[in-house]
């Protein structure tokens, strides 16, 4: 029987091993007193708690809970930390396609020709269009005069107002969408002095290598 309870009961140094050691917590409280205890301490709840091996010797330390304003801070830090990673991999993406769309900085540049090409010729439409338009305009008020001109006394018909107005407003809107292509122009040539300038950094070039040639701003 004594043989069976050996073999059954685990030795004694087994049991003390898994039992887990003690440990002292302290703190100082909010009068500045040392608080401690084989437990974590209510004074303890807001205050940096330390623990300790039995031998006094430093475990590990239990930061406080964070304060509202610490908590804000550490979230703007890791919304920080979190929009730098996608910037990260925003540039990463578009240095890939920049050298997957462009072999050189010449090629980048032929690109921009051909797109600044594109909105000059929607302006050069669109002046063409308004120089057809103003002279739709003239001869309308020349109408309205001449009709006013022969019936002083009558009121001008709503049918040459609404002429004058129309082509008017088709100047107008002429006017609008050059300025908008002129605004477009800027930006493609901004975009593409960017792309240029990365493009070389990506291909180990200085800026003073650049191709023969200005790029086409005017």
């Amino acid at each position: 029987m004594a043989t069976a309870l050996a073999l059954v009961a685990p030795p004694l140094h087994a049991q003390a091993a898994s039992a887990p050691s003690p440990v002292i917590y302290s703190c100082i409280d909010a009068n500045g007193r040392v608080q401690s205890a084989d437990r974590p301490l209510a004074a303890c709840a807001d205050r940096e708690l330390r623990v300790h091996n039995p031998d006094g010797s430093l475990r590990r330390i239990i930061e406080p809970p964070l304060t509202k304003e610490q908590r804000a801070q550490r979230e703007a830090e890791e919304k920080r930390r979190r929009d730098e990673a996608w910037a990260r991999k925003v540039q990463q993406a578009r240095d890939r396609n920049l050298l997957l769309t462009f072999e050189d900085e010449r090629s980048l540049e032929s690109m921009r020709r051909r797109d600044l090409a594109e909105i000059d010729h929607e302006i050069r439409l669109a002046t063409q269009r308004i120089l057809t338009l103003d002279q739709e305009l003239k001869a309308a008020q020349e109408a309205a005069q001449t009709w006013q001109a022969a019936n002083p006394n009558r009121a001008l018909p709503f049918a040459y107002q609404q002429r004058i107005t129309e082509t008017a407003n088709a100047i107008l809107a002429e006017d609008a969408l050059i300025d908008d292509r002129r605004t477009e122009r800027d930006r493609v040539n901004s975009r593409f002095d960017a792309d240029a300038r990365r493009l070389r950094e990506l291909l180990g070039k200085p800026a003073a290598q650049r191709d023969t040639g200005s790029s086409p701003r005017s």
